[in-house]
């Protein structure tokens, strides 16, 4: 792993550890993303109330980013985040002993800072599932 995509994971960890709704322990987040550790914690305290709403419990225990090339097709509707100055990243996370993938799109704001829909391409699935 490159150094400053180590040092951002650590970063963003951190950063999590105090997150209440997802987590009482640091997120093992491995993979690359292009969120700020904001946007991040953002993102991962949305899919945690999502985890929560369709099974039961919020508790994430790691995530795996993927940053989808440019020619990335959308599995479902969801915002044309390229068209908007964004990209799409593909997060799978074990939350509660199972694993979940989510594209997420984001997209910068006019006046800064970013926005990001979250669209669930799977079900609960074992975590020894690929």
């Amino acid at each position: 792993m490159k150094r400053t995509h180590f040092i951002a994971a650590l970063g963003l960890a951190a950063a999590l550890a105090s997150q209440p709704a997802a987590a009482s322990a640091p997120i093992k987040i491995t993979g690359r993303t292009l969120a700020s550790q904001q946007l991040a914690t953002d993102l991962l305290r949305q899919i945690a109330a999502y985890s929560k709403r369709s099974g039961g419990c919020s508790m994430l225990f790691s995530a795996h980013v993927d940053v989808m090339p440019s020619s990335f097709v959308p599995q479902q509707p969801t915002k044309p985040a390229p068209a908007l100055g964004g990209h799409y990243e593909i997060w799978t996370v074990n939350a509660c002993a199972a694993k979940q993938r989510f594209q997420v799109a984001m997209w910068p704001l006019p006046r800064g800072g970013a926005d990001f829909a979250i669209t669930p391409l799977s079900g609960r699935m074992s975590l020894l599932s690929r």
